[in-house]
């Protein structure tokens, strides 16, 4: 069970005094709120009841030393029954839609019921059979972000493009050879030669490699970079032209 908090929100691990690691239970100071990651497997190898009486008592430590600080359970608590939890505590809880199939397992309990007015279960964006819960306060409403869209330069490199560039060089270095041991020049200028060399490596890159432009936008993750959005729309159109293929075949099949 791990927490994950943005760099930029000021947060802190807290410890129970009389910590015990036998349960999933991890504990994190979020600016004022305290947040505890819980989860409770289907099958657990401790007693139930050991782990109702650790909560009560982590959450009445808390109270005692943050009297005014709201309290946050979540996790995946499979069997372990909210009003249990509720009548030790007493959070309430905030879950109502199912989290995995028709069963409500991901739960959310808070000390302060005006704490969050907004709640949403969604589809998960990592591959899970669980969903994902989305809470958040009125005045923290998720804002509408206009989508952007920004122009990427990229050199595409395939391997044929490798053997091309190889053949090419291979008989290009044989020329230059030849040149070099008949020619008499003086080669005393090393900026002119450097300038010579990077305008010659420069336009085999650009004849070999290209530069090619494609539209990256701002819902795209961090790791797509142009090289990867470029194979993955020609993929989509290979896809394309195989069903168009398929439906071609389908109906000549049935003529």
């Amino acid at each position: 069970m791990a927490l994950y908090v943005r760099s930029s929100i000021q947060s802190s691990v807290w410890t129970y005094s009389a910590d015990n690691r036998t349960y999933e239970l991890h504990w994190v100071r979020v600016g004022s709120t305290f947040i505890a990651a819980l989860y409770h497997p289907p099958v657990p190898k401790y007693n139930q009841n050991d782990l109702l009486d650790y909560i009560e008592a982590c959450v009445e430590e808390l109270s005692r030393d943050f009297p005014t600080a709201p309290i946050v359970i979540a996790g995946d608590l499979n069997q372990l029954p909210d009003h249990d939890i509720v009548e030790r505590t007493g959070p309430t809880h905030i879950v109502h839609q199912p989290t995995r199939g028709v069963n409500i397992l991901d739960r959310i309990l808070i000390s302060d019921p005006q704490l969050y007015s907004n709640v949403r279960v969604v589809a998960s964006v990592v591959k899970s059979d669980h969903k994902a819960i989305v809470l958040y306060a009125d005045k923290l409403q998720c804002p509408q972000l206009k989508k952007t869209a920004l122009q990427r330069t990229f050199r595409l490199i395939t391997p044929t493009q490798h053997a091309m560039f190889l053949q090419h060089i291979t008989v290009t270095e044989e020329n230059n050879l030849q040149l070099f041991n008949n020619s008499s020049q003086s080669w005393s200028d090393t900026q002119t030669e450097f300038d010579s060399f990077y305008k010659t490596a420069l336009s085999l890159l650009n004849q070999f490699y290209p530069e090619r432009t494609i539209t990256v936008t701002s819902p795209d993750p961090q790791f797509i970079t142009p090289e990867i959005k470029a194979k993955l729309r020609r993929k989509n159109r290979l896809i394309i032209c195989m069903l168009v293929e398929l439906r071609k075949l389908e109906r000549w099949l049935n003529a």
